[in-house]
C-alpha cells in the first residue's frame, strides 16, 4: 500500500513506462501533505490520482471531458469502487488493491479502455 507521496510518484512514473497506452505524466498539484497526478491516455482523457499522506486517502479515476469513468478510491481503511458507466455509485470492494494499487488500477483501466473502444 502507499504509504508516501514519494511511493505514488514513483509507482506513477513506472506505470507511465509500463503501459502502452500511457502518453504522458505530471504532478498537477503538491504539498508537503498531498499529491495531485495525471497519467494522460489522449487529449481529453487521463487516470488522476490523488493521495493524502496524513489521512492515507487514496483515490484513482479515469476522468475524461465529461469527468469520472470509473474509480476505486481508498478512504477510512476501506476501498470501494465507482463502476464504469455508473461512477456516481458506490460498491465495496472488501477484496481490496495489490500492494502497488495504481498498477493494478492501470491494469484495469486497460481492459476498460479495449472493451468499451475508448482508444
Amino acid at each position: 500500500m502507499i504509504q508516501t507521496i514519494d511511493d505514488l510518484i514513483l509507482e506513477a512514473h513506472d506505470a507511465s513506462g509500463r503501459f502502452w497506452f500511457v502518453q504522458g505524466f505530471n504532478i498537477v498539484e503538491q504539498t508537503n501533505a498531498t499529491v495531485t497526478l495525471h497519467l494522460t491516455i489522449g487529449p481529453s482523457l487521463f487516470v488522476q490520482a490523488f493521495f493524502s499522506q496524513n489521512s492515507r486517502r487514496l483515490n484513482l479515476a479515469l476522468v475524461s471531458q465529461g469527468g469520472r469513468l470509473y474509480g476505486r478510491d481508498y478512504e477510512h481503511g476501506t476501498w470501494h469502487r465507482h463502476p464504469f458507466g455508473q461512477a456516481e455509485q458506490h460498491e465495496p470492494t472488501p477484496e481490496g488493491m495489490s500492494a502497488q494499487p495504481l498498477t493494478q488500477f492501470m491494469t484495469e483501466i486497460e481492459e476498460i479502455l479495449v472493451v468499451h473502444d475508448l482508444i
